[in-house]
């Protein structure tokens, strides 16, 4: 079998090994920063890991390098080890979590992993600063990814980009406080009273779709990084499915969640008790 094949096949079984039968439970709640950090830890608590747990490690660190700069597994016949690719778009060379793992070990600074982390962040940043509305693009992973076609490729292709063009006048218009409105789960509060000022109930969404748009990309860019998701959309009349003329979340993981921020926010205006947004976040995320 060709090693990088061989690899991805003992991608799952690989993670599985790592979180349910390495860890305490919950050590590893997604791929993100902290998850990273208390992984390094767990890495230099151990005198003389065994080679398998070291093998998991940098399958999990190279999945979670995918999730934030795009890409896929690659096999480096030089190294004779995989490596991740970012997205071809950051014109970034190739990452090899064995060795980030390996130096780690050695350097035993305990900040590697977030090191590597944090400059495929930045690079991710920079792209999206110079190009509104791109986003990296990782391919699946057998067996933890669905292998997920984006549907309604040509509307979000023009949606997306000019959603993200036309926020800050949308924040001109609606928010009272533009200044904390930065994307993070915190600033749902100002989401969730700004759309009870503006629309008296659910029903009425859709007779303000300025403001709906708008606020519907909003609460789906706040979502989508944090459940690991990618848009989607389906062309036809709403009465007619739930699925139907909005632009819907679907997320990268086998069995995983479907949100629609237009059905979402609808919720925040018939429950008009405080912190339903950022209660909805915790619970997909």
């Amino acid at each position: 079998m060709d090693p990088l094949e061989d690899w991805l096949e003992g991608m799952q079984p690989r993670l599985v090994g790592l979180i349910d039968f390495e860890l305490e439970e919950g050590a590893l709640p997604d791929y993100g920063a902290a998850s990273l950090a208390r992984l390094e830890a767990e890495l230099l608590a151990r005198p003389v890991p065994a080679a398998d747990f070291l093998e998991r490690v940098a399958g999990f660190l190279g999945e979670a390098l995918l999730t934030v700069a795009g890409g896929g597994w690659r096999w480096d016949e030089r190294l004779a080890l995989p490596v991740v690719s970012p997205d071809r778009a950051l014109g970034l060379p190739p990452l090899c979590p064995a060795q980030i793992v390996d130096r780690a070990r050695r350097l035993r600074g305990g900040d590697e992993f977030g090191r590597a982390y944090r400059g495929l962040e930045a690079a991710v940043a920079e792209r999206r600063s110079a190009v509104p509305g791109w986003e990296p693009a990782k391919e699946p992973t057998p067996g933890l990814d669905r292998d997920l076609t984006v549907r309604g490729g040509e509307f979000l292709a023009q949606w997306l980009p000019e959603r993200a063009a036309r926020h800050p006048a949308w924040l001109a218009t609606y928010a009272r406080r533009p200044q904390r409105w930065d994307f993070s789960a915190g600033s749902l509060g100002e989401l969730e009273q700004t759309s009870r000022q503006l629309v008296g109930s659910s029903g009425e969404l859709a007779d303000h779709p300025d403001f709906a748009d708008g606020a519907v990309w909003y609460l789906g860019e706040v979502l989508r990084p944090a459940i690991r998701a990618q848009w989607n959309y389906y062309p036809g009349d709403p009465a007619d499915g739930m699925f139907l003329g909005r632009p819907f979340l679907d997320q990268l993981l086998p069995d995983g969640e479907v949100a629609v921020p237009f059905l979402i926010l609808q919720i925040a205006l018939d429950d008009r008790a405080p912190g339903v947004l950022r209660r909805i976040h915790d619970r997909l995320v």
